[in-house]
């Protein structure tokens, strides 16, 4: 059984330093004495976790299924050293973790209301899309608003609301196309739209062939892309409400596409022993109006 958690401390040192006398500098203690440690970290495991090359060290099988748990037990201790920070205070904030997109759109506007609810201080925090349930399960937020549906028998996870995606271009190009007009046009696209793939497969259209001058991390990028591009005639497929205002002043034009109509939802999750969390959470559903 592993009593001393500077074992793992300094396995974990290691591995980011992807050297031992880089981690031993890092650490602040000896070579030799950053070697004893992980000799009996290995007798305790009975197991090899390292293996030293000239360009470094390499994990073993056993090196990287104990470094997952590591990441584990660190991001428990992340939450732990929250928690403890606000024990004075007898009430922790409440932690949300979102996309860059619902955060730098919708919270702002939503702050006063979740935590008049919710009756806590907030703690924001962005992550990407893949990071948000397992910080959420690992302890690491409260509640995680995502833009997947999530099945797992830990979770509470319930629609906040729907938005619409629309085609907008940078000059007015068309009022309407049909679906197969979409190969005409160069996109700015989304790197993070592999959902518009399924949607669209249906109508004979595949969303990884459509011509594509850039590629961009997310929907705010593509935005200020398309916005302030003219090179060539651009379009994109942009939540509507990121940019109702630049098609209200024309900076930017809707294309509709015939027999389409394009919407995304937005869920909130929780573990299930956080459920009246969730519920109260839940109280400000009708303030979401897109």
């Amino acid at each position: 059984m592993i009593n001393d958690f500077s074992k793992i401390y300094t396995f974990m040192e290691i591995v980011k330093e992807r050297s031992f006398s880089k981690a031993s500098k890092t650490l602040g203690i000896s070579q030799p004495a950053v070697t004893l440690q992980i000799k009996k970290l290995e007798e305790i495991l009975q197991a090899t976790l390292i293996m030293r090359k000239k360009n470094g060290i390499i994990l073993t099988r056993e090196g990287e299924k104990f470094y997952k748990l590591c990441l584990r037990f660190e991001s428990a201790m992340f939450r732990f050293k929250d928690e403890i920070s606000h024990i004075k205070n007898d009430k922790a904030p409440l932690i949300i973790s979102t996309t860059q997109l619902i955060g730098e759109t919708f919270m702002p506007l939503l702050l006063d209301k979740i935590s008049q609810t919710a009756n806590a201080e907030l703690d924001i925090r962005i992550k990407e899309q893949n990071d948000l349930i397992p910080h959420l399960k690992d302890r690491r937020s409260d509640i995680a608003i995502v833009l997947d549906q999530s099945y797992d028998e830990n979770l509470i996870v319930k629609k906040l609301f729907d938005y619409e995606i629309v085609l907008v271009s940078n000059k007015k190009l068309a009022d309407s196309i049909k679906p197969e007009d979409l190969y005409k046009y160069k996109l700015i696209k989304d790197r993070t739209k592999y959902y518009l793939n399924d949607i669209f497969v249906k109508y004979g259209i595949n969303y990884n062939d459509l011509k594509s001058a850039y590629v961009l991390e997310g929907s705010i990028m593509v935005k200020r892309a398309i916005l302030n591009n003219f090179a060539e005639d651009y379009v994109a497929f942009l939540p509507k409400f990121l940019i109702e205002d630049h098609l209200k002043n024309e900076r930017l034009f809707e294309i509709k596409i015939n027999r389409i109509k394009l919407t995304r939802s937005v869920y909130v999750a929780a573990l299930k022993e956080n459920e009246d969390l969730l519920n109260s959470f839940l109280k400000i559903k009708n303030s979401f109006n897109f």
